[in-house]
């Protein structure tokens, strides 16, 4: 098969483009200590005050807090750095699914604390998509708080989550 040195340049740069694609939608979630920053509105998902004597209201702010991402299988556990509380969605609903840090040391194991993380297709920016509800982080929650929706799509829905050495 012979090409024209055109046709060679039009194929290299379809190559090069396919490859590049790949790249980003095969990109590895960051595991350990991390911090999880919101793309639509560049703040950091941090905890917030508690609800109850079990559950902290999860909300975002411009100075990070550091979180703790574990692969577990083909998901994610998501826990808070220096609280040491696992991160779930609450069957709790107000425009939008609860998100809340589990305060009890206690295992949630319904799937409710476990996650899907996969990238959105920008470098460095992922879904992250609960496994029980099938909801996404969303930074529309009531108030200030995050919460998780349906859908799975838009800046809003995206999180940047930047690996670091733990501090604690």
């Amino acid at each position: 098969l012979a090409l024209e040195p055109t046709k060679i340049g039009d194929v290299l740069s379809l190559l090069v483009l396919v490859l590049g694609v790949a790249q980003v939608k095969s990109e590895a979630v960051p595991v350990g200590c991390v911090e999880i920053r919101n793309r639509q509105i560049d703040k950091f998902m941090i905890n917030s005050n508690t609800h109850d004597s079990d559950r902290r209201h999860i909300t975002y702010d411009k100075t990070a807090q550091q979180w703790v991402i574990t692969k577990e299988g083909d998901n994610y556990k998501i826990t808070h750095g220096s609280l040491k509380e696992d991160l779930y969605e609450s069957s709790q609903y107000f425009n939008g699914n609860y998100v809340f840090t589990w305060i009890p040391k206690t295992k949630i194991t319904d799937g409710s604390a476990t996650w899907i993380i996969w990238s959105s297709g920008t470098r460095g920016f992922f879904y992250i998509k609960n496994v029980k509800y099938q909801h996404c982080l969303y930074t529309r929650g009531m108030g200030n708080w995050i919460g998780a929706y349906a859908g799975c799509n838009g800046w809003n829905y995206e999180w940047q989550i930047h690996q670091f050495k733990c501090k604690n």
